[in-house]
This record gives structure tokens, C-alpha cells and sequence, in this order.
């Protein structure tokens, strides 16, 4: 079913619809297009669209030149193909996997996203999972839930001071993992090839050559990169198998970082100790085992919200799509092609 709801500018009713904001009708994010209105009228019209991810037949209709597209949502070959409208798309996330990029540069189509939201959420959250993890705070709840009241069930819990994390991806999200592991009095060790020689220098903190060092030497591991063909399975059963048998694995990143597969061998294996994960290769749905596991911490990917977080996306995705149908230099969002 395809829902509409259609700002208007005030005192005109002739102004074509301009930008279409495209979500999912369950689980999506935007219930009132407030945000989107207020920033992008009276240059355009804004018009929402809540489409099924499988229903493709009402996503080739949609005729507005500009989108903002939400991440449940994908735009393959086929639409663009039969989007001649279609002249940019912003995608209202970090990452811009859900839409074909080769197909859209065929086409002529730019490509936006916004990767400079919701740094700290995702630091905090990455932090979160692993001191909960490292603390045992999930057993130790349940444990108090159930009558119990014994401090012994923490037997085992390492001290952080002086331990290593080690992070794969130095980028916005790890730098500001890195800040707050450093906080906790921890060594900070990462793996990047595409960071600029000096940057360990200027931040003291620890690189490692080549991830099997980091993966060797880390008490805690945590992922901080983008998902594509060079990343695809970047921790696998051999990557696993490095691991300290005592080391936490923290994945905020994408899912698909980790082969899912190897990650459950691993963990009967030993190596990682543990795992706490917001983002699960082929999510929402999860495999059993992984959801029982007594190692495995998880959460929704829900490691980007927060009140304010969302609030700030929605405003760079609306003003970067009011910069496109201004014809104005896109600065609050990256092109992508």
C-alpha cells in the first residue's frame, strides 16, 4: 500500500511535489514529515511514501526528481531504470549499501549520504555493549531478579586499566571509541590502511600493520568500518581463530563484517570469549544459536539513536535535499557518485 502525506506551502496548491521521502510502513522512522517541511517548503513541496521492501511495483511509481531514502528501502537496477525523474537520492543513514551505485551512476543519478550523524550515540553504545559484557551486567541483573544476591557470580571480571582495544577503523566513530577507551585508562591499538601515516602519533595511540596483529594482540576488538567488497566477511574463521580466547568482540558497524557462520564455531571454539553485536549479518532475522548463546550480548541496531541523533539526521537529509532542488553546493551530506 502506498501512503502519501503531502506538505503544502501556504497560499499555493500548483507547486509540483518536489522531494519524496521514502520509508518503510513497519519499523521505519519518520511519522510526521515536520522536520522535512519546515526546512524544505516553500522551495518544494515534500510528499511521504511508505513502501513495502518487497513490493517493487510501488517503488518504480514514485515521479519526484529528489528522494530521501530511509535504509529499509532499496533502489536496485530496476529503478533506475524506470525512474527517469530521478535525478539524486539522499540516503538518510551512514552507509548507502541499499542502493545499486553502479546502476545509479549509469543513470546519471547522484548518490548522497550522511555519515557525520550520530558519532557519539554510536560510541557510547559500542562502550556500552562491552562494559556490560566485560562486567557481566546481564547475568548479574538476572541473577538479582531471580532472589539472588551473590557477588561471587562476577568471579573472573578483569580489570580494563591497561588492557588493550583494539579498533578496526579509524575513522569518526573510532576515534571517538578510541577517546572514550582511552578514558578508562586503556592501551589503544588500531588497524587502518587508509588512515594517513602519523595519525597513532598525533592521538597516542598504538597501529598495527596488519589486522592479525590487532586481532592477537586486543583484549577487546571492536569494528568501525564500511561494508563493501573488500570488507565483506572481513572477520572470518581465521580471523576468529587469532583471537584471545578472553577477548570481547564489539560490532556497531554492519553486520555482515562478520561471517555469522564462523562467528558460531568460533565461539563453541572459545575464541572470542565473547560477543556483543547491534548489527547481525541477514537481520532482523537471526539464527537461534545466536540468540540463546550464553556469550553473545545483542541489541536491535539501535546503536545510532538517540532523540537527538535522528532529529539531526532528518535535518541533514532535508537541507541537503533542499541544497539539490536549490541548485545550491550540497554541504550537508557526501556524494557518493
Amino acid at each position: 500500500m502506498l501512503l502519501v502525506d503531502a506538505g503544502k506551502v501556504a497560499g499555493s496548491t500548483d507547486l509540483a511535489v518536489s522531494v519524496a521521502v521514502v520509508d518503510a510502513p513497519s519499523g521505519g522512522y519518520v511519522e510526521q514529515l515536520d522536520i522535512e517541511t519546515s526546512i524544505i517548503e516553500p522551495t518544494g513541496r515534500v510528499q511521504k511514501h511508505l513502501i513495502s521492501p518487497d513490493n517493487r511495483a510501488e517503488l518504480y511509481e514514485l515521479a519526484e526528481p529528489y528522494l530521501i531514502l530511509w535504509h529499509h528501502v532499496s533502489l536496485d537496477a530496476a529503478f533506475f531504470d524506470r525512474a527517469r525523474n530521478c535525478r539524486a537520492v539522499v540516503c538518510a543513514s551512514v552507509g548507502y549499501n541499499h542502493v545499486d551505485i553502479d546502476a545509479a551512476r549509469r543513470h546519471g543519478v547522484e548518490i548522497y549520504h550522511v555519515p557525520h550523524y550520530g558519532t557519539e550515540e554510536v560510541a557510547d553504545h559500542t562502550l556500552a555493549l562491552f562494559l556490560a559484557a566485560a562486567r557481566r551486567l546481564p547475568e548479574l541483573a538476572a541473577h538479582v531478579r531471580g532472589g539472588g544476591w551473590d557477588w561471587r557470580l562476577a568471579a573472573g571480571v578483569r580489570r580494563l586499566r591497561g588492557a588493550t582495544w583494539g579498533i578496526v577503523g579509524l575513522g569518526r566513530i573510532g576515534l571517538a571509541v578510541a577517546a572514550r577507551a582511552k578514558a578508562l585508562g586503556m592501551r589503544v591499538a588500531f588497524h587502518d590502511p587508509y588512515n594517513h601515516p602519523g595519525v597513532e602519533k598525533a592521538l597516542a595511540v598504538e597501529r598495527r600493520a596488519t589486522l592479525a596483529e590487532l586481532l592477537k594482540s586486543s583484549h577487546v576488538v571492536s569494528l568501525h568500518t564500511p561494508l563493501d567488497e573488500r570488507t565483506h566477511h572481513l572477520i572470518g574463521a581465521g580471523e576468529l581463530a587469532l583471537m584471545r580466547p578472553d577477548a570481547h568482540l564489539v560490532n556497531t558497524a554492519r553486520g555482515a563484517l562478520i561471517d555469522v557462520a564462523a562467528l558460531r564455531q568460533a565461539l563453541d571454539d572459545g575464541r572470542p570469549g565473547f560477543v556483543a553485536l547491534d548489527v547481525v549479518e541477514h537481520e532482523p532475522e537471526l539464527p537461534d544459536w545466536l540468540i540463546t548463546h550464553p556469550r553473545a550480548l545483542l541489541s536491535p541496531h539501535s546503536a545510532f539513536y538517540s532523540v537527538e541523533s535522528l532529529a539531526e539526521l532528518r535535518t541533514r537529509a532535508a537541507h541537503a535535499a533542499l541544497e539539490l532542488i536549490s541548485q545550491s553546493p550540497v554541504t550537508a551530506a557526501i556524494r557518493v557518485v
